[in-house]
């Protein structure tokens, strides 16, 4: 199912190496052709995740509110979603169709020999095919090699910032405080050119966040449009008056009507 699309994204790789003549530069090119194509969906999905972000305390509210009562609470909860246009499946719909393009993608850089002999960057000893976790035994006849941890480190890192940047909910962020750890210790398992494609993919989503979303900011903390009900069974208390202007007075012959 998925081979259509890993020849696809083959003959790209192809084709961008054969005018740079360097697979390390066609895997940067064609990682961010493959984000500039699925970007619309990207948009899609990150408006979507930040709405819902700010939304998440009121969702909180409304859960412990109702938590005995799951049919008005069902109802609060597509109230809140209709009072600030958000669809929650919007932000589900955009990655379950990038998917199949993201697994290709893995698939056709993780083959083994994709790379023949081709080095990063031109460096004679760094292939990119090359496995870190592999290198461990040649490091004290080799110190130079010492230089590939860098690249977990870096993927590590990318991960991390990215996980700083869109997880605006604290108790969201401790849950996922070891993820860029793992997802570094994977990258000593994986070959060295698909570590590049997700260091480029990673740094490429933050700036496609930081073009949809903007700078982030804390979750907003006041009463969602749904829950501004107006009160109901009073008038409304009167707005102060002006500094300068003279109070109301009574009509003549109501002075005094109703005095304690």
């Amino acid at each position: 199912m998925l081979q259509p699309i890993v020849d696809a994204l083959h003959n790209l790789l192809t084709f961008f190496y054969g005018f740079t003549h360097d697979y390390a530069l066609a895997v940067v090119l064609m990682t961010l052709v493959i984000k500039a194509i699925l970007h619309p969906l990207t948009r899609v999905q990150l408006r979507s995740m930040k709405a819902m972000q700010v939304l998440a305390p009121h969702m909180e509210a409304l859960k412990r509110k109702y938590k005995d009562d799951p049919r008005t609470l069902n109802q609060e909860m597509m109230a809140l979603y209709r009072a600030h246009n958000v669809n929650p499946m919007m932000g589900c719909l955009p990655m379950l169709i990038q998917l199949p393009v993201l697994w290709a993608l893995f698939r056709l850089l993780y083959t083994k020999g994709l790379f023949g002999n081709a080095t990063m960057f031109g460096v004679v000893w760094l292939r990119l095919d090359a496995i870190p976790k592999d290198l461990y035994a040649q490091v004290p006849a080799h110190p130079e090699l010492l230089v590939v941890f860098l690249i977990p480190l870096l993927v590590a890192a990318s991960t991390w910032w990215q996980q700083k940047m869109s997880v605006t909910d604290p108790q969201q962020a401790r849950m996922f405080v070891f993820m860029p750890i793992m997802i570094g210790y994977f990258a000593t398992l994986y070959p060295i050119g698909l570590s590049i494609y997700w260091i480029v993919s990673t740094v490429a989503y933050i700036g496609e966040y930081f073009l949809v979303v903007g700078r982030p900011h804390p979750m907003a903390s006041a009463p969602p449009k749904s829950q501004q009900t107006p009160s109901t069974g009073g008038p409304r208390a009167p707005a102060p008056a002006a500094r300068g202007s003279r109070p109301a007075t009574l009509p003549p012959g109501k002075r005094g009507a109703k005095r304690a």
